[in-house]
């Protein structure tokens, strides 16, 4: 279980990190760059957040189960 939560907070991580290039490249480029594919590279990553977040959710729900079990 504690694998699934490290896989969950490094998926975090690389979910921030998609976004915070995104990020940048909107603010470097401007109305002359790839608006929509920066759009949905910002959109990837929360999902990616979101689906990482959900992983490490289970991973602590399945391990409380565990421990009521256990107990």
């Amino acid at each position: 279980m504690v694998g699934a939560i490290d896989q969950g907070l490094s998926g975090i991580a690389a979910g921030f990190e998609r976004l915070d290039k995104a990020a940048v490249r909107v603010a470097r480029d401007g109305p002359e760059g790839d608006l929509a594919g920066n759009m949905i590279d910002l959109m990837r990553a929360r999902h990616q957040v979101r689906a990482s977040a959900a992983v490490i959710r289970t991973a602590d729900e399945t391990i409380g189960t565990l421990l009521d079990v256990l107990v």
